[in-house]
């Protein structure tokens, strides 16, 4: 940890300053251990170089933070060269950029940046990587609530102005107004509230500043009776279990996929969220009665870890447009850019 970084941060309960105490530092004056105190008593640990001021004692939050830290600790079911590339195609499309390189320049460009529920830090490192700076001197503050924290640091912590804190997206230990930019990519719908924690983005962007976000848009009914009722299955398994469950599903879309067949749906199905249209069989039941995701240039465990990402964790709220237009308006953020798809919208707002 940087010391200077304890400028930024303040208690997440009472929002008091904090107070560093140094145990244990690197030749570079870096923090290994430590502690935060604040006034109103309470101290939060340094450890491995991260501050962590996790407060939240919502089981559901917890169970969600633990799924996603295994998710991120397995590498191998996402940093593949072909996983990499196919998220990062999907990513910059979404953000409205023309290229990575537009999306480099983007966020190289800003002074302070912070990735809300960053995990192993790996969609920023699709923009980061190899240079994301060039000579300005902005800087990325990670910040997850599981232990993915620590996957990130160990990926990004060789770039230049990288940090990384171990905190809870509805207790963010930073001051209001500390950032020019937000990201919060596929995390905001993770937490008890996605109000409430687009409410907590908004907190800490300075007026004029830029909040970036995805959220999951809400599914046709049988498709949302599905994703409830598998998740309620799966997400009373420890990760490893779920890991194990979750494969049929994933095996059955690939079967599906296998069959090439496509569907002629000859009008609306109203009552079911279909429009008329032609089909790929696997493609209609995964965005209209269950996801059974597949792609085939995808390895079986990639494949797992998208169907294990939707259905393990607790907290994995779906909204509609206008629900996302009206929490920003209420936090005082105006839409620059709104890119809706049926999986969810992507957002980018100034805030004041």
């Amino acid at each position: 940890m940087d010391s200077a970084l304890v400028e930024l941060l303040v208690d997440p309960i009472s929002a008091q300053p904090l107070r560093l105490h140094v145990e244990e530092s690197d030749a570079e004056n870096h923090v290994i251990a430590g502690h935060l105190h604040s006034a109103a008593g309470r101290s939060f640990p340094i450890v491995n170089g991260i501050p962590r001021l996790v407060v939240s004692d919502d089981d559901n939050q917890r169970q969600t933070g633990e799924s996603f830290g295994f998710k991120w600790n397995r590498r191998a079911s996402y940093d593949s060269p072909r996983f990499r590339s196919d998220i990062q195609a999907w990513l910059v499309a979404r953000y409205g950029f023309a290229t990575v390189d537009e999306m480099r320049k983007f966020f190289g460009g800003r002074r302070r940046i912070v990735d809300l529920g960053c995990g192993s830090g790996f969609t920023s490192s699709l923009w980061m990587e190899p240079s994301w700076r060039g000579d300005g001197d902005a800087e990325w503050i990670g910040v997850d609530l599981s232990t993915a924290i620590d996957v990130a640091r160990d990926r990004l912590a060789c770039m230049p102005g990288t940090h990384f804190v171990q905190a809870d997206i509805l207790h963010l230990p930073f001051r209001s107004d500390s950032f020019d930019t937000v990201y919060a990519e596929g995390v905001l719908h993770h937490t008890p509230s996605t109000e409430r924690a687009l409410g907590a983005a908004a907190r800490v962007l300075a007026s004029g500043g830029e909040l970036l976000f995805y959220v999951y848009r809400r599914k046709a009914p049988l498709r949302e009776f599905t994703d409830d009722y598998i998740r309620a299955a799966v997400s009373r398994l420890d990760p490893e279990q779920a890991w194990e469950a979750i494969r049929p599903i994933t095996r059955l879309g690939k079967a599906l996929a296998d069959l090439h067949i496509d569907v002629e749906v000859s009008e609306d199905v109203p009552l079911l969220g279909i429009k008329a249209g032609r089909y790929d069989v696997q493609r209609l039941i995964y965005w209209h009665v269950a996801k059974l995701y597949w792609n085939d240039g995808f390895s079986l465990e990639e494949n797992n870890h998208v169907n294990f990402d939707w259905y393990h964790p607790t907290y994995a709220h779906r909204h509609t447009e206008d629900e996302i237009r009206g929490w920003c308006k209420g936090a005082g953020l105006t839409i620059q850019h709104f890119d809706a798809q049926e999986s969810g919208y992507t957002v980018r707002a100034i805030k004041g």
